[in-house]
């Protein structure tokens, strides 16, 4: 245990834990007939650090649900403190009606709570796939906790949960940073100024914008379910290996020097096409040789450039190529596989990651090295999901095992082409994930739910400096949006991302936003490359913080934040209609400046 001993060193105002009763949480059992059970279970303590194991043999077969509630993490209505989720999600603890709020999106095991007796980050190190932390509030009494969600299926390790107090007056940026350290401490992660020394991929990335091209796809979500040779709608054919060679030149002629291009929907079927299946390149954009001549054409440029590929998807289209197998499925309890939505290739099916692992991974990316991608090599979804139950009986999976195999895919990528990006930021992959595309789908300025004040860059606060990310779906294409999409990107320390038909679905669910890059004609493509263009200059000029941690957020006036980074920089953005004064400085309406 002394290996967190430091973490929380040079911090003072430190308070008491308490009495003997502190030493101990609160369990509330639901079973699979529904009766319930109310235990309690010992803490041990060092430090500043308490420490909760329940041992799985000892917990009772067929648990549906359990929550685990620390004494400390309670308050009633009116007092001071603050709950914060990994999602970002904040809430005080003011009067509101009875409701409450599960931390669904969790994308760390950990969350936040201060109240008058304590302020701790509270993180989960066993059966940390199962739970999420939740508040309630009834009749002004406040509780927050974590549910673990058990399904009634085997406890597969013990559950384990440590409670790191911070000092009385810490704040959410103060709770996220321990978390961070705890993470460094064990090796789990290190700093980008670190990494980048011996990878000049991920340095390029770093100083770089992701620029994502979407070639070709079919209708999404599709008429057809389930897809075969007589039935595959037709393929939009959007931009071809020559027409991405023109944007290329259009990169050069408006002087964007860098830029990390991601191929959307080059194989065959487009985006989400045939899914595992992903060769032949679509001779529909030009094939594999014109695929050749563009990742040439973009390296001798000075550009990285990378794909998109999915191993956590299948669709029955793939029979086509004469590669589906319902085997490779991922099953629910009941035996069935899942499917949930429809893409591109019809009917979306869930697939298990050992499988993919073993039966696509590694042919697929030597051919996909072979065809000259470097870079952040993008594989799609997993990294936005929490790892799931596989329940098939040749292959089952914990969620635990569900991530073991996600990583090595994530792993053997970084390997392969020099590192790896996915779609969101769950952390259970992070020691292997280099780039997110974006961290929330929350709309900034959307109402939240009536348990949360506002959405604070909580992830960032743990992870900038550390890997790069995006911080909304909204921040696509930024330059074009509104400005809120340009204030949160700052705030927040993004890496920009632009994307060329990031609006493609037919049922006008634009999840990016419905501004967007295009290039149909050439005037489309100059105006959009003078979009990129702008963001391009303005990442020059910050582009150093990708480097640094973000050491501090707060609001410091209505719709006023202040971000400071490991290097001294503070970024003030006033979201008003009226400029804001800075220590003497004209912060500008819908605004930033930038200060040292």
């Amino acid at each position: 245990m002394k290996r967190f001993g430091m973490l929380l060193a040079g911090l003072c105002c430190l308070t008491s834990w308490g009495e003997a009763a502190d030493l101990e949480v609160k369990l509330y059992l639901v079973h699979g007939d529904g009766t319930t059970e109310n235990r309690t279970a010992p803490l041990t303590q060092e430090g500043n650090v308490q420490y909760l194991k329940l041992e799985a043999e000892k917990l009772p077969a067929g648990l549906k649900t359990l929550e685990i509630r620390h004494p400390h993490a309670t308050a009633q209505a009116g007092e001071d403190g603050f709950y914060v989720f990994s999602s970002g999600m904040y809430g005080t603890f003011r009067e509101r009606a009875n409701g409450e709020y599960r931390d669904g999106n969790c994308v760390m095991p950990m969350f936040g709570v201060k109240t008058p007796r304590a302020a701790m980050t509270v993180i989960t190190t066993g059966m940390r796939y199962e739970q999420a932390p939740m508040v309630r509030v009834k009749e002004g009494n406040y509780e927050v906790f974590q549910r673990f969600n058990l399904n009634e299926d085997p406890i597969y390790e013990d559950i384990q949960i440590e409670y790191h107090q911070a000092p009385q007056n810490a704040t959410y940026a103060d709770l996220a940073k321990i978390y961070r350290n705890f993470q460094i401490q064990k090796g789990i992660v290190k700093p980008l100024k670190e990494r980048v020394k011996e990878n000049p991929e991920l340095k390029y990335a770093a100083e770089s914008m992701e620029v994502r091209v979407r070639m070709g796809w079919k209708p999404v979500p599709s008429p057809v379910g389930e897809q075969d040779a007589e039935n595959e709608p037709p393929m939009k054919v959007v931009i071809t290996f020559d027409r991405m060679n023109q944007i290329i030149d259009e990169f050069q002629k408006q002087g964007v020097d860098k830029a990390e291009f991601c191929l959307v929907g080059w194989n065959i079927g487009g985006h989400d096409g045939r899914y595992p299946q992903i060769f032949p390149v679509d001779e529909r954009l030009g094939g594999e040789a014109k695929l050749r001549e563009t990742i040439a054409k973009a390296q001798k440029e000075g550009y990285q450039i990378v794909c998109h590929t999915n191993n956590s998807d299948a669709y029955r289209a793939s029979q086509i190529g004469g590669l589906w197998d319902e085997n490779y499925l991922l099953r629910k309890k009941d035996g069935h596989p899942n499917t949930y939505t429809t893409w591109g290739g019809g009917n979306m099916y869930e697939t298990c990651p050992k499988c993919m692992y073993e039966r696509f991974v590694a042919g697929d990316f030597a051919k996909l090295k072979e065809l000259g991608f470097r870079g952040m090599h993008y594989v799609d979804v997993f990294s936005t999901v929490n790892p799931r139950t596989c329940y098939s009986p040749e292959h089952p999976l914990t969620r635990e095992g569900y991530a073991h195999w996600t990583k090595k895919i994530f792993a053997d990528a970084q390997k392969t082409f020099g590192g790896l990006g996915s779609e969101g930021g769950f952390d259970y992959c992070i020691e292997n994930l280099d780039y997110a595309l974006y961290i929330s789908f929350f709309t900034p300025g959307n109402p939240t739910h009536k348990m949360i004040d506002r959405h604070t860059p909580f992830w960032h606060l743990v992870y900038n400096g550390i890997v790069l990310n995006n911080p909304y779906t909204k921040c696509a294409n930024y330059t074009i949006k509104d400005p809120v999409a340009r204030l949160k990107l700052i705030e927040f320390g993004g890496r920009p991302m632009f994307y060329f038909y990031s609006k493609f679905k037919t049922d006008g669910k634009n999840w990016m936003g419905d501004a967007d890059i295009t290039c149909a004609t050439d005037e489309e493509l100059v105006k959009s490359v003078q979009a990129i263009k702008e963001g391009y200059d303005e990442f020059e000029k910050l582009k150093h913080l990708q480097y640094e941690f973000m050491e501090g957020h707060d609001q410091i006036a209505e719709n006023v934040f202040r971000t400071t980074f490991s290097d001294g920089t503070a970024i003030i953005t006033n979201y008003n209609e009226q400029a804001y004064d800075f220590e003497g400085q004209n912060v500008p309406s819908m605004g930033y400046i930038v200060v040292k």
